[in-house]
């Protein structure tokens, strides 16, 4: 009886300080293998999706211009004393008591002159960038058409038309006249300092997205 009794309690043991320390070294090693892994797929996806949602304001702005018969831009934050973003404005002409139009955010209903576009404050209509996403092009020197990498021109403010008034600072602007074709093709860029994501239009209104593998190489690939 006692024999038996002393063999279940051997089965029935658990493990020993021996085994519970390999244990806890395997997945050590595998999770230090996969962490950084992980976060290399969290990081990518973040460019991606802004990359993607940037490409996209583009397209809406571009459409918004022509079904609305009139100006339309892409308003990109560049500074670094808040969160990155961007958003789409329209020219409208009523909206600036006394004066011809001014820049309001897309989806305003009926703009008032308080609505009027005139700094880099918060609308409530804006897409920040995701978390470790920034503007710029890192060392990249060379644009996807093989030009200088630059960002496009700061937006405008204050002015009698779409295309006139004074710059915006730490600002740049895509903008689409009333046919739907940007005023000039530009890239806007942003980066997660390990890739950079170029957001391009061409004069006629054409969106490309390119992606440079390398923070500091200049060669790109369409994405």
């Amino acid at each position: 009886m006692s024999e038996k009794t002393g063999k279940t309690a051997r089965e029935t043991a658990g493990f020993s300080l021996l085994e519970l320390v390999i244990v806890l070294a395997v997945m050590a090693i595998v999770a230090a293998m996969a962490i950084p892994t992980w976060q290399r797929m969290q990081r990518n996806a973040r460019l991606n999706g802004d990359g993607h949602s940037l490409s996209e304001a583009l397209s809406v702005a571009k459409l918004r211009a022509a079904a609305d018969f009139t100006e339309s831009r892409v308003f990109l934050f560049t500074g670094t004393d808040k969160t990155p973003y961007f958003r789409i404005d329209v020219w409208n002409k009523t909206a600036n008591t006394g004066s011809t139009g001014c820049w309001v955010p897309d989806g305003k209903a009926n703009p008032t002159s308080s609505d009027c576009i005139a700094n880099t404050s918060y609308t409530g209509n804006e897409t920040f960038l995701s978390r470790g996403v920034s503007t710029g092009f890192s060392n990249v020197t060379t644009a996807p058409d093989g030009t200088t990498a630059a960002q496009p021109n700061p937006c405008k403010q204050g002015g009698s038309t779409a295309t006139a008034g004074t710059n915006i600072s730490n600002t740049s602007c895509i903008q689409f006249n009333s046919r739907g074709f940007p005023t000039a093709g530009a890239v806007f860029y942003i980066t997660d300092s390990t890739r950079v994501y170029g957001i391009s239009t061409n004069a006629m209104g054409l969106i490309h997205s390119y992606l440079a593998t390398s923070s500091s190489g200049s060669t790109w690939k369409a994405y």
